[in-house]
């Protein structure tokens, strides 16, 4: 996490100037994100930490992120060292054309199984919704802050990827797909997995479960015309 951090401050320096901050949400993390993280804000005091004191899910995470940002334009990407943060740039770029700047992994580098999970919730959403997109829950994404006076996403869980970019293409917002490089995971789990032995994974039905529930709530929901 700590290299993820430096970085972002790195690439930010180079690619927007002087007026950024990076925002680290603690989701009841086990790995000592949160001293690690006031560690690195002593030394950088454009770091900053937002914790929740306790798990509360990747959405709630990202809507924690969004809400506490304070400049123009929003981006976020996980800790766990899959995208290159260099790459921002290929987003910053083309921020002109755009409300929202989406990464799509050209070659995902994840294990089989989670390339199945993915192939998965990607028919799923298209077949609810009758139009996806290239990569729904790719974690490279940057975003005109405004959006969010009107885009307002409820979902806890993984879904919150799916439905701010649905809703922001519903409400006549620009949403830009740009191909970005994919690594091995650096660190950490995937959330919904409790073990892996190679090509086969453990999971948390609990947790896909919550996926499909949430994905079927904002079904309902655009259905209903309520946003």
């Amino acid at each position: 996490m700590a290299f993820m951090v430096s970085n972002a401050c790195r690439v930010l320096n180079a690619c927007v100037g002087s007026h950024w901050e990076v925002i680290v949400v603690n989701d009841g993390s086990t790995d000592r994100t949160r001293e690690i993280t006031l560690e690195l804000s002593r030394q950088e005091p454009r770091v900053r930490l937002v914790d929740h004191g306790h798990n509360m899910g990747f959405g709630s995470a990202v809507r924690t992120g969004i809400q506490n940002s304070r400049y123009p334009w929003v981006f976020y990407t996980d800790c766990d060292g899959q995208f290159d943060l260099d790459e921002l740039v290929l987003l910053w770029e083309r921020r002109s054309e755009a409300d929202v700047v989406s990464g799509f992994r050209r070659r995902r580098r994840d294990p089989g199984m989670r390339l199945i999970y993915s192939l998965g919730w990607n028919l799923v959403t298209l077949m609810l919704f009758m139009r996806g997109f290239k990569d729904v829950d790719a974690s490279f994404k940057l975003y005109r802050r405004s959006i969010f006076e009107r885009v307002k996403p409820l979902s806890t869980s993984g879904t919150v990827d799916f439905e701010i970019l649905t809703l922001a293409r519903g409400m006549g917002y620009r949403v830009l797909q740009v191909p970005v490089s994919h690594y091995p995971r650096r660190a950490g789990t995937v959330s919904f997995e409790t073990s892996r032995r190679g090509f086969f994974a453990f999971v948390r039905f609990g947790a896909i479960w919550e996926l499909w529930v949430q994905l079927w709530a904002f079904r309902v929901r655009t259905w209903r015309g309520v946003r």
